[in-house]
């Protein structure tokens, strides 16, 4: 009798029905608290973005109100809206700043928390603490590892797609799922069904176009969306990834990608560990840069007055994403390396008052820009190098090679760091006390019986005024 072959849906499906927080190392469940709460501070301070706002005049009519008592809660806002209405607007907050983490399909936790945070208005119990960590944790791995599985994410960038709108779906389908408490053939529905909402281009690059945060708030909305309709039987093709016809992996991985990929490791290593926690609000492939030139400044006593030209030895990946000059756009200003180092000549890093629009537009910062130019290294490749950057000023040129940027796996912020951050995020729309309270919840997740007490806590008593 021939013996049928679990497929990677079924097989993941199976892995993550059973699994519970105690199969999860200690260093894990420590690292999701941080990645929860670095991706609240990004949200709740996101509830300002003009890509918010936006969402939330749109889809407000269109998803109607949420029914007296129900409903999931928009961060940083009043009001408590429809789940998928929430997990969307959710994304996009989390996104708006680029403040939120990295290194996971790519945006892990902008995708994974708002759908599952929106799912737990959807549970028939009240959902733990310790089952919203079990959540997002299975978010990271299955979003990490069809991004792997397609080559990695330079290889699907490369490509054209975005990495978080492509693979991160399937994370907010299994954090959604998780919390849903999906059974083995629900959750590979859930799977199937997230693979038919991927997608998203890099085509934002030529305009500055809110697109990019589209993506992050329809890979939320997308996976919660897979998980309810998986829940009331809508089923899912149990072979999305490597179907005879319209394989998932092939169709974005092509002759690169590996099904093997998928399962290396599965649990041994949490792939939440391999997540990075971002300290400026710009594109992640500018940071080791901007790191660099803070350090030849302190070192050698830099003035940006004197600064007669810097240069940028990096990818062509890099120069293609990052080398821009347009700062007229929030999007636009964020990926542009000159827009940051020159930011971090003359403010020592770059922070949510930098990318506004009067931060971003100020003259002096304007002048800086013209004097930075980015060559490329043949040597280095992808989103991820270390450049080498030189310093004319005074006459003399100071060199610096790039390291791992701050926050990185091999280079971590310290807790100490990261909840400061948090502290400064959600304290523009929550206040001192609040944001405290908020992240001592969440640093103690574990003891907390019922999510709706943190549900609670991200709501505020005034809209947010957009930031441009």
């Amino acid at each position: 009798m021939e013996t049928i072959q679990a497929t990677a849906s079924q097989s993941f499906a199976s892995f993550f029905a059973k699994l519970t927080l105690t199969d999860v190392s200690a260093a894990a469940q420590h690292r999701v608290k941080l990645h929860i709460l670095d991706t609240l501070g990004a949200g709740i301070a996101g509830s300002a973005s003009i890509e918010a706002d936006v969402s939330r005049a749109a889809l407000g009519p269109a998803h109607g109100e949420a029914p007296a008592g129900g409903g999931a809660p928009l961060w940083g806002t009043p009001k408590s809206v429809p789940p998928l209405q929430a997990a969307f607007v959710n994304g996009v907050a989390a996104h708006a700043f680029e403040l939120d983490d990295s290194g996971g399909c790519d945006h892990s936790g902008a995708v994974a928390l708002p759908a599952a945070l929106a799912a737990c208005a959807l549970a028939t119990a009240p959902v733990s603490g310790e089952r919203l960590m079990l959540a997002v944790i299975a978010g990271y791995e299955l979003g990490r590892r069809v991004q792997t599985a397609l080559g990695g994410y330079d290889r699907v960038n490369n490509a054209g797609w975005h990495s978080t709108g492509v693979c991160g779906t399937f994370a907010a389908a299994m954090a959604a799922g998780t919390i849903l408490e999906l059974d083995q053939q629900q959750l590979t529905s859930a799977i199937g069904l997230a693979g038919s909402f991927t997608g998203g281009t890099w085509a934002f690059m030529s305009d500055g176009s809110m697109s990019k945060r589209l993506h992050v708030g329809r890979a939320a909305e997308a996976g919660l969306n897979s998980a309810v309709l998986a829940r009331a039987g809508f089923t899912g093709p149990s072979d999305i990834f490597s179907a005879p016809w319209g394989s998932f992996l092939s169709l974005y991985g092509g002759n690169v990608a590996d099904e093997a990929a998928l399962f290396a490791g599965l649990g041994d290593t949490w792939l939440v560990e391999r997540a990075s926690i971002k300290p400026y609000a710009s594109c992640r492939s500018t940071h080791s840069a901007i790191d660099a030139v803070l350090h030849l400044k302190q070192e050698q006593g830099l003035d940006p007055g004197s600064t007669e030209r810097i240069t940028v030895h990096t990818s062509s990946l890099i120069l293609d994403m990052c080398g821009g000059r347009d700062t007229s756009s929030l999007v636009a200003a964020q990926l542009s390396m000159p827009f940051a180092l020159a930011t971090a000549m003359l403010r020592n890093g770059v922070g949510l008052k930098d990318v506004a629009l009067q931060g971003r537009t100020e003259p002096a910062i304007l002048s800086l820009m013209e004097r930075i130019h980015i060559e490329v290294d043949a040597s280095q490749h992808g989103g991820s190098a270390e450049p080498h950057l030189e310093i004319l000023a005074n006459g003399k040129i100071y060199r610096r090679q790039a390291v791992a940027a701050r926050g990185a796996v091999t280079n971590r912020l310290s807790d100490g760091e990261t909840l400061a951050k948090f502290s400064e995020l959600a304290g523009t729309r929550l206040g001192t006390d609040r944001a405290e309270l908020l992240a001592h919840k969440i640093m103690t997740l574990e003891a907390c019986p019922d999510i709706r007490q943190i549900h609670s806590l991200v709501l505020t008593s005034e809209e947010p005024l957009p930031i441009r």
